[in-house]
């Protein structure tokens, strides 16, 4: 019986794993709009413009996770400044295995799941649920931020907006938010402070920000520094434009037609900003509709129709390459790290 009472909530913590692993597998396939046989055909009879894209999409994977990293350590340092204890330094090769490991849990209905799974995770490296619930607040901003930006720039493409008024605006609107972070910034985490102390939203912040005290869940949000918001919205502004890059590469590799550099730029982004309001996992199916709309401004409605469907498994793809490149690379460091049993791990 006590050899049981041991061996129990380890194999019920294996079997638990393996469950949640199976359900993001089966909603993961679900999102591939391809059927096995044409998934295999297509893979095999795809030119080098097509994997050369998959590549630089992975690497616009991986400067966002990195991005989001950095906005981690932002929102501890604030953390540590106003004379919280110290936490341990999230390492970027942790950081990003953080974000790709629950990066596939996007695909299960609710649209939370991947998030719930990073602050999990980065909990376990010691960082605190303020920091991690305000890397999430601000990573949702700035991504937005950015993806509005290069919509804009898409509406003046397509001559919907005026290109000059368009640019004054967006500078005085960028110069007011920097003159005016901090108030914003206080502003927004009261307002996220008194939501998270009234009905589900305390109930689940309780569940995951316990004080060691248990009196009170503490500050809800973690305010970031001002020049660092703003040198995080620029290093997104740039991953959007490789990001670009790569789909523009995609686009091109069908030989169905061309566009240009930015205006592939802003029809991603601007897809996947109105994609926001889907209530289907990656915004399914609202995504694909605007690609559509907006490539067959430039090219045939057929090729821009198979475009958009190839660019929902070109997306999955790129994340399991991420994920693939990024375990390869780190194995063998965990493999050399890895105590010996009764020894104690590296530091």
């Amino acid at each position: 019986m006590a050899v049981w009472r041991r061996i129990a909530p380890a194999a019920l913590k294996t079997a638990l794993k393996w469950a949640l692993v199976a359900v993001i597998l089966y909603f993961l396939i679900r999102n591939i709009p391809i059927k096995p046989a044409e998934l295999g055909s297509f893979l095999y009879h795809a030119n080098a413009r097509f994997y050369a894209s998959l590549l630089i999409f992975s690497l616009f994977l991986m400067m966002q996770a990195g991005i989001w990293v950095l906005i981690v350590r932002a929102t501890m340092a604030r953390d540590e400044a106003s004379g919280q204890s110290a936490a341990p330094r999230l390492r970027m090769g942790t950081g990003l295995t953080i974000f790709i490991d629950s990066q596939f849990a996007k695909y299960i209905p609710g649209g939370i799941w991947n998030y719930a799974g990073r602050i999990v995770l980065a909990g376990r490296e010691g960082i605190s649920f303020e920091a991690l619930t305000a890397s999430v607040i601000y990573e949702t901003v700035l991504l937005v931020a950015a993806a509005f930006l290069y919509a804009l720039l898409l509406l003046a493409m397509l001559g919907s907006v005026p290109l000059i008024p368009l640019i004054l605006g967006t500078a005085a609107v960028l110069g007011l938010a920097y003159a005016y972070y901090p108030r914003l910034a206080s502003v927004v985490g009261k307002g996220f402070a008194f939501a998270s102390r009234r009905g589900p939203a305390k109930k689940l912040i309780q569940r995951f920000n316990r004080p060691a005290d248990g009196e009170g869940l503490g500050p809800a949000i973690a305010i970031m520094p001002r020049r660092r918001f703003f040198g995080c919205l620029l290093l997104f502004l740039f991953s959007h434009f490789i990001m670009g890059i790569a789909f523009w590469m995609m686009v091109g590799s069908f030989d169905r037609g061309q566009i240009g550099l930015f205006y592939a730029a802003g029809t991603f982004a601007a897809s996947w900003l109105i994609g926001l309001l889907s209530p289907l996992p990656g915004g399914l199916g609202v995504r694909e509709g605007f690609l559509v709309y907006f490539l067959s401004l430039k090219i045939d409605s057929n090729a821009a129709l198979h475009i958009s469907v190839i660019a929902r498994l070109w997306n999955v793809m790129a994340e399991v390459l991420f994920w693939v490149i990024l375990h390869a690379v780190r194995f063998p460091f965990r493999k050399r790290n890895k105590p010996e049993r009764g020894q104690e791990p590296n530091a």
